[in-house]
């Protein structure tokens, strides 16, 4: 139990990390306008589509590679990467009550999400039910 718990825990920073680390790589790549005020209602609507693209994809990699690493660290327990996937989701939801963004990002940061926590159970080889238990040492 308690490696499934420290997985979610881990698998919720390296998340958080990945989409740190992917939207900085998208800053450099799509640098935002002079003068860029997030709260400003047009301000994410004007921004180039790879921008806003990079972000639903910064989202993806955070939910598989967080859900990757809670579901091997929960010794391959499924509904680890499933609750990394749906913190990274909640992260996201929270990005949308702090400035404003068009529709079609909020919508599609579900299916982001949730298909990166379903392909890190795939990956890992995960399954569901009680968290494995650690095997007994040889000897005792």
């Amino acid at each position: 139990m308690a490696r499934s718990i420290t997985g979610v825990l881990v698998g919720v920073i390296i998340g958080a990390l990945l989409v740190l680390i992917v939207e900085g790589v998208s800053h450099q790549l799509f640098p935002p306008p002079a003068g860029f005020v997030p709260t400003d209602p047009g301000a994410v609507a004007a921004l180039p589509f790879g921008a806003k693209f990079s972000v639903l994809s910064a989202w993806f990699a955070g939910a598989l590679g967080g859900g990757v690493a809670a579901s091997l660290i929960g010794r391959r327990w499924a509904p680890g990467a499933w609750v990394v996937a749906v913190t990274i989701l909640l992260f996201a939801a929270t990005n949308f009550s702090a400035f404003p963004h068009p529709l079609w990002m909020m919508i599609g940061s579900i299916p982001a999400t949730l298909i990166g926590g379903w392909l890190a159970v795939i990956v890992t080889k995960a399954t569901y039910g009680r968290p494995p238990v650690r095997s007994p040492k040889p000897g005792l």
